[in-house]
C-alpha cells in the first residue's frame, strides 16, 4: 500500500471532525451532513456550505442509538446516530436525509426529535430510475434548494451551481486519476489506498481534498509498483467506509483493483454536464440516472452489467461482495449476484459484516480459502481455455 495515502488519510477518517471541517467553520462556512449518494452535494456547495458524508467512525458503542432503534437496524446507521446523540456531530449546521432505506428513514425521525439541529432536509427518491419518475426527483431537489435558501439566507443561482459542478467534477477526475493507479498491473496503489482517498473526498471541503490529493500524487512514484498479486479482485456492495477492512483482504496477497461501492467509485464514475444551459437539470439527471444503488427496484441488470464491465476492463479474477448485516436491499442484490456469477463461472465470495468490526481472523480465513479456489481454477485451466478468466477478460 502507498503509505502517503493510507496513513495520511487515517487521521482524517478516524472521527467525525477533521482539520478541513475545522478550517471551514473558522472561515464561517456551515457544515451539512448527509447519508446517501443520491443527494447532489453540489447543491450544498453552491449554498456556501460544506457537504460531509455521515459516518460512524470513532463510535465504540451503538448503545445510545440502540435505545431508539431496533437491533435489526444496520450497525452503520446505529453508530452514526450514536455519535449524533453523543454530541460528536454538534459541529453540523444541519443534515439532509433521504429515503435510502427504512433504517436511514428512521434515522431522520430521530434527527428531528433528538439532535437539536437547526436545519433538517429530506429528499424522497423514487424506487426506480426511469424517465417517468424523474420529474418527481427533480421537484424534490428543487424543494431542497428552496429550503436551503430560506434557512441560510442565500441564493443558489445558476452561476453558483455551475461553479459547484465544475469543482466537484474536478474531485471526480482526481479520484479517477488515482483509480487508474490502482488498476494498473504494477500500479503503486492498492484498494485500501483508493478507498481511503475516496472516503476522504466525502468528509472534506472539495478544495481541501484537491490540494491534499495533489500532494499525494507528488509523493507517489510509479516505479514503486506493488508486487504481482495472487488475484485481482473487484469489491462490490453497499456502505463501506473502512479502508482497514480492505487492507485485511489485501494483506493475504490479493489486490482490489476495482469497486462498485456506495462510498467508492460507483458514486464518482460519471461527471455532471458542465455545458448545458440548466445546471440543475444536468445535476439531477446525473444523480438520478447514475449506476444505481440496490435500493432501486428493477435495475439489477444495469448494476450487473456495470460490474461485469469493470471485471473485464480490470482483468479481475473474482468478486468479493460485502454487505452490512440487516441491509435488506443489498441482501437481495447479493443473492441475485451470487446466482448470476455462479451460472457464468465467475468466482464470487459473499461476506456479511458489522460496521466498525473487522473480525480480522474470520475475514482472512474466508478470503484465504477464496484465493486458493481462484488459484486452483487457474492451475487446472493452464494451457487451455480458462472459463473463469474468459469472463474477466
Amino acid at each position: 500500500m502507498t503509505a502517503a495515502i493510507f496513513d495520511a488519510a487515517a487521521g482524517l477518517l478516524a472521527c467525525p471532525c477533521n482539520e478541513s471541517i475545522e478550517r471551514a467553520q473558522s472561515s464561517g462556512r456551515g457544515i451539512i451532513g448527509y447519508f446517501c449518494s443520491y443527494l447532489p452535494v453540489e447543491l450544498i456547495t453552491a449554498a456556501g456550505l460544506v457537504p460531509v458524508r455521515l459516518r460512524g467512525a470513532g463510535s465504540l458503542d451503538s448503545g445510545p442509538a440502540d435505545v431508539f432503534m431496533s437491533s435489526r437496524t444496520c450497525t452503520y446507521v446505529r453508530h452514526a446516530l450514536s455519535l449524533v446523540l453523543q454530541g460528536k456531530y454538534d459541529f453540523l449546521s444541519g443534515a439532509v436525509c433521504l429515503n435510502t432505506c427504512d433504517h436511514v428513514r428512521r434515522a431522520f425521525d430521530l434527527f428531528r426529535h433528538k439532535s437539536g439541529l437547526k436545519f433538517l432536509g429530506f429528499v424522497s427518491v423514487p424506487r426506480n430510475a426511469r424517465e417517468s419518475l424523474y420529474a418527481y426527483y427533480r421537484q424534490e431537489i428543487e424543494n431542497l434548494r428552496g429550503a436551503l435558501e430560506k434557512h441560510f439566507g442565500v441564493e443558489i443561482d445558476r452561476q453558483a451551481l455551475s461553479r459547484a459542478i465544475v469543482l466537484h467534477n474536478r474531485v471526480r477526475k482526481r479520484l479517477a486519476q488515482l483509480d487508474s493507479l490502482r488498476a494498473a498491473d504494477d500500479g503503486p496503489m492498492g484498494g485500501a489506498d483508493l478507498l481511503a482517498a475516496t472516503v476522504a473526498a466525502l468528509v472534506m471541503a472539495p478544495e481541501d481534498f484537491l490540494s491534499l490529493s495533489e500532494d499525494w500524487l507528488l509523493k507517489i512514484r510509479p516505479e514503486d509498483g506493488l508486487p504481482a498479486p495472487r488475484a485481482r479482485l473487484i469489491l462490490a456492495g453497499g456502505e463501506l467506509d473502512e479502508p482497514g477492512w480492505v487492507a485485511a483482504v489485501e494483506s493475504l496477497g490479493a489486490r482490489v483493483v476495482g469497486d462498485s461501492l456506495c462510498t467508492g467509485m460507483r458514486a464518482h464514475q460519471s461527471l455532471v454536464d458542465e455545458d448545458g444551459s440548466d445546471p440543475l437539470e444536468a445535476l439531477c439527471r446525473r444523480y438520478f440516472f447514475q449506476v444505481s444503488c440496490a435500493r432501486m427496484i428493477g435495475n439489477f441488470s444495469d448494476r450487473y452489467e456495470s460490474l461485469m464491465r469493470a471485471l473485464r476492463e480490470r482483468r479481475a479474477d473474482g468478486i468479493i461482495f460485502q454487505r452490512l448485516k440487516f441491509c435488506d436491499p443489498w441482501g437481495g442484490d447479493g443473492h441475485n449476484l451470487r446466482l448470476r456469477a455462479r451460472q457464468e463461472g465467475i468466482p464470487i465470495l459473499v461476506l456479511e459484516r458489522e460496521y466498525g468490526m473487522l473480525n480480522t481472523g474470520q475475514l482472512k480465513t474466508r478470503v484465504q480459502a477464496f484465493l486458493e479456489m481462484i488459484e486452483s481454477r487457474a492451475g487446472r485451466s493452464a494451457g487451455g481455455a480458462d472459463e473463469v478468466r474468459s469472463h474477466a477478460g
